[in-house]
């Protein structure tokens, strides 16, 4: 096991260490030392490079890993480097502290995000030549600005950069977040940046944010789900040309803002400006006063946080000047009703986001990816076999009338078949029929149904005969109730699992996973045993009320809400999909989308019908 002494000293260039193992792999060595300064390439963060020098040879490190318990340097070797005896080992400076410098930028922007958007969720970090930090969600891209000036307000007020080693439990109570995957080999270690909230790390670090430099965040990157925030730190010989001279006292440099603060409330005083260009003009990187915030690192070190407590006095007092001023409010000047200034820019139209129902469904279909299920599509209007009668429903079935269904009637219908008591609806718009229909097998010609269900996809799925089968299939739903917790159009994901000696516990792993991954270790569920047509054994699966956290509310009534069916495949419904159930078995579930996100903790809806309800100010909060 090698000593991580990069993880106690960051700053160490040298150091004498004894040589475990040195073995050549084709044209390269690697080397094994019983202590390491070198830094092994992870966590985003780029190796170290450097040499390691012996008695009879001297060895070019170019690039270090972490191998089990080891750190394994990749080196080129002139000479011999013995197994067994001390070498001295130093480190490229100028390469690790650039690292450093870029690596501690990368945490410096990850809260500066956070207090722009504190709804996203880290992923990863590349802290290299192309650094970034990716998150799961949207982020909209004129928030680079925001980010780049929240990111160089905590460079300019000096923090501390502090690391503790901890364990295990000590880092899931005060980290702000846990990574997904936790280094198995090297000891836990959180990072503070001042007072913020510690998050994990296991790279070098600089002291203090102010050896950072500049941060540029020159681009927003989203995709489907995710987005990245670039940034870029000035090179060393940029940041030490910007600290060279610290010859501005405290009291000087106050005066200096104070006079910017002045010339800034009469230039608002008296221009007609939008409030746009003002901040822009007064506050943007440009101004007057971004320029005295870039050199607030010439003031002493002792008094750059009570200057940067003047700085942020400066900012606000100036912001507040411009929301009094009246011309930034109304495009018409208030000597004259008919002028106007046409140079004004518009008004931006409202940024939208995707809705919480989409959301839901982006995250669940990640979560099963993860553990191979595949994410499938089948008819959202399909054929009464698949929806009841190849589910183990026959036509005399009570359990046909529970679902409430509608169908569909479409030109050259045959005969009408039992449905549940009630008179089929007419399709508005050009009707509906199936192609082919005189060809198919009758059994799968009777009536046509708006799904109820999304286990209409299992038979089907069955049928093309690929297995094992591992899918998800998120679709609408229709059913005629309407009340607290259910809509007449839901969505609704499906489960299938088709193999070989599937058991129940396989059932209970995929669903205790699924809750861990989406509500959260704290969140309650149990399992009632119930009964369904097309399992057996069936069960029901409920959570503890998100609303009330099982106190009982006018959603869930008694602190339970029921969010799934489940249950081992009938042997029927295999052998309607065409399978042995002698040799296939397997589970299925069904879960309704709105209702599995209104669980999640701090959703706080008590009525399913509000997402539908096309309120703004409802959906901006999600």
């Amino acid at each position: 096991m090698t000593e991580l002494i990069y993880m106690t000293d960051s700053y160490k260039q040298e150091l004498m260490a004894r040589v475990v193992s040195c073995v050549q792999k084709g044209n390269w060595w690697e080397i094994v030392l019983d202590k390491t300064i070198f830094y092994p390439q992870g966590g985003g963060q780029p190796s170290d490079k450097g040499t390691i020098k012996g008695k009879h040879g001297t060895a070019t490190v170019k690039h270090v890993r972490m191998q089990d318990d080891e750190v394994v340097h990749e080196c080129s070797i002139e000479g011999t480097i013995e197994i067994g005896k001390f070498v001295e080992c130093t480190i490229d400076w100028n390469t690790r502290y650039q690292n450093m410098r870029v690596h501690s930028a990368g945490h410096v922007v990850h809260e500066a995000v956070r207090l722009v958007a504190p709804y996203l969720d880290p992923i990863k970090g590349e802290h290299g030549k192309t650094a970034y930090i990716q998150y799961q969600g949207s982020l909209p891209i004129d928030k680079k600005t925001r980010i780049e000036q929240q990111a160089n307000d905590l460079i300019n007020q000096n923090l501390h950069l502090k690391t503790e080693f901890v364990t295990l439990d000590e880092l899931k109570a005060r980290a702000s977040y846990i990574p997904e995957h936790l280094p198995k080999h090297k000891p836990l270690r959180i990072l503070s940046i001042g007072e913020y909230p510690p998050i994990p790390d296991g790279g070098t670090q600089v002291k203090t944010t102010n050896e950072i430099g500049e941060i540029t965040i020159p681009s927003i990157d989203n995709t489907v789900d995710q987005v990245r925030v670039y940034y870029t730190v000035a090179s060393e010989t940029e940041n030490k040309d910007a600290t060279a001279d610290q010859s501005i006292a405290a009291p000087q440099f106050i005066g200096l803002l104070l006079d910017a603060e002045r010339e800034a409330k009469e230039l608002v005083a008296e221009s007609d400006k939008s409030a746009e260009e003002l901040r822009i003009m007064l506050l943007g990187p440009k101004s007057e006063l971004g320029r005295l915030t870039k050199q607030i690192r010439q003031v002493p070190a002792a008094d750059r946080a009570n200057v940067g407590v003047v700085v942020n006095q400066v900012k606000q007092s100036i912001e507040q000047a411009i929301c009094n001023n009246p011309f930034t409010h109304s495009p018409i000047h208030p000597s004259s009703d008919s002028w106007i200034d046409v140079t004004l820019p518009g008004n931006r139209p409202p940024e939208g986001h995707l809705h919480i129902v989409s959301q839901a469904i982006m995250e669940i279909t990640r979560i099963f990816e993860r553990i191979g299920f595949t994410r499938v599509r089948h008819p959202e209007v399909d054929w009464d076999w698949y929806a009841f009668e190849s589910l183990n429903m026959p036509p005399e079935s009570p359990a046909r009338d529970e679902w409430e269904t509608f169908f569909i009637q479409y030109p050259g219908k045959p005969k009408e078949r039992h449905s549940g008591g009630r008179r089929p609806i007419e399709s508005r718009g050009d009707p509906i029929a199936p192609p082919n229909a005189g060809l198919q097998d009758d059994r799968k010609t009777g009536q046509m149904v708006l799904t109820p269900h999304t286990s209409n996809g299992q038979v089907r799925e069955m049928e093309k005969g690929k297995l094992p089968i591992r899918m998800i299939n998120i679709a609408k739903c229709y059913r005629r109730q309407s009340d607290v917790s259910h809509v007449p159009m839901l969505h609704q994901f499906e489960g299938l699992y088709i193999d070989k000696n599937v058991s129940i516990g396989d059932l209970k792993g995929v669903i205790d996973y699924f809750f861990k991954q989406y509500y959260g270790p704290e969140r309650k569920s149990r399992l009632r045993p119930f009964h369904f047509q097309f399992t057996e054994p069936s069960f029901e699966v409920d959570i503890n009320c998100g609303v009330c956290l099982g106190r009982g509310c006018k959603f869930c009534k008694e602190g339970w809400v029921e969010l799934a069916g489940a249950g081992m495949v009938h042997p029927t419904v295999i052998k309607n999909g065409g399978l042995d159930p002698q040799v296939y078995n397997g589970f299925a579930f069904g879960w309704g989308i709105e209702r599995v996100a209104m669980m999640k903790s701090g959703t706080q809806l008590d009525d399913i019908r509000l997402l539908y309800s096309n309120d703004v100010r409802f959906l901006e909060q999600f």
